[in-house]
């Protein structure tokens, strides 16, 4: 068994070595925003998925629950837009814990615009009293289990769904995942693979037109109805792999230490670091930080303007008084168990510095029965 899960490891991680990134190659970006306790830990949640959140992160951490858990999230995102995450986790005795979550995205309603001629001197996008919507969805069944007392292994079937004015993109996608704890100083190992799924492609009212074929002809043709085509897209498609281990763990004091190793399929590979430190089961303390390993990438992304270095003939960059900038994708929460009996509610906060984009908070409960 060790054997076979050792090999199992080691082609989930392969892709985490590669050197290079497809970026902006993916769509449905709104799959790859983190939830629950892991946002606040650096996204370093792989190897702990302990909660219900375990559908997002790693559906093998299903199997580990042993209560019943109700998990809400509610996300203030970048530009006014709302991230929302509902997941529940039920644990069938002898059988394994199955998972449902729910994923939305919605902004505000964005008005139709005429297109600028740039020209003119005379502004020409103005707007035409016409607004539309666009949200996201994803809809995932999970389901993790216990194969042996350390082993276990877990899968999400998700039906994915983006949807712009009257057109939308839909189609199915997997997650995998297993999770080991190798009985040495709560050490746990853990690798998963995230958005495996069909290519997606828009369709809808706005796509469909009418065609002159012969526009110069003094004939009277009738339009041709058409429909435009678009290409098809591929998910964020991610392989995680991570470590967690207990360094303090006391009757009434523990601390975790999370390290996550990603590799998307549309950008840098990034190291995920995260700690939690809980006091007497009733107050817990959350910090951690992503970093790309592609150190250029990592500086332009905190926003800062770029400079050129004629002396030593290299690029750098200027933050002038934004500094906190550099604090890019530092995050921090603070959590707060209330136990009732056998029931327990779970308050969380989580924060996220994203550098130029400022700054993203999230609110979550989880109730265990």
């Amino acid at each position: 068994m060790k054997k076979y899960l050792a090999l199992l490891l080691l082609v989930l991680a392969l892709p985490l070595f590669a050197d290079f990134a497809k970026l902006g190659t993916s769509g449905a970006q709104f799959l790859k925003i983190g939830v629950g306790r892991g946002s606040a830990m650096g996204e370093a949640f792989v190897a702990i998925a302990d909660d219900a959140t375990a559908s997002f992160w790693n559906p093998s951490g299903l199997g580990i629950l042993t209560k019943r858990e109700v998990c809400l999230q509610h996300n203030e995102w970048i530009s006014d837009v709302r991230h929302d995450y509902l997941s529940v986790a039920i644990p069938m005795s002898g059988f394994g814990t199955l998972g449902v979550s729910l994923t939305a995205v919605t902004m505000g309603k964005m008005e139709y615009l005429t297109i600028d001629d740039p020209n003119t001197s005379i502004r020409e996008d103005t707007g035409m009293g016409l607004y539309f919507n666009a949200s996201d969805m994803c809809l995932g069944f999970s389901f993790g289990r216990m194969f042996t007392d350390r082993l276990s292994a877990g899968l999400s079937l998700k039906v994915v769904q983006e949807a712009i004015w009257n057109m939308a993109a839909s189609g199915l996608a997997a997650d995998f995942g297993i999770h080991y704890n190798t009985g040495f100083k709560s050490l746990r190992i853990a690798a998963s693979m995230s958005n495996f799924g069909t290519d997606f492609r828009f369709a809808g009212g706005q796509l469909d037109a009418s065609w002159d074929p012969f526009p110069d002809s003094p004939l009277d043709y009738e339009p041709v109805p058409i429909t435009r085509k678009t290409n098809p897209y591929t998910l964020p498609l991610i392989f995680r792999f991570g470590l967690a281990f207990n360094p303090v763990e006391t009757a009434g004091q523990r601390l975790t230490m999370a390290l996550d190793l990603n590799h998307p399929n549309d950008n840098y590979e990034t190291i995920n670091l995260g700690f939690e430190y809980g006091f007497q089961d009733l107050i817990f303390l959350r910090v951690g930080y992503k970093s790309y390993l592609n150190i250029d990438y990592m500086k332009a992304m905190t926003g800062g303007a770029v400079t050129w270095d004629s002396t030593a003939n290299k690029m750098n960059y200027d933050w002038g008084s934004n500094t906190e900038w550099l604090l890019n994708n530092l995050t921090a929460g603070v959590g707060f168990n209330l136990k009732m009996g056998l029931s327990s509610v779970m308050i969380d906060y989580g924060y996220m510095n994203k550098g130029v984009l400022k700054a993203v908070h999230r609110l979550g409960f989880t109730v265990g029965f």
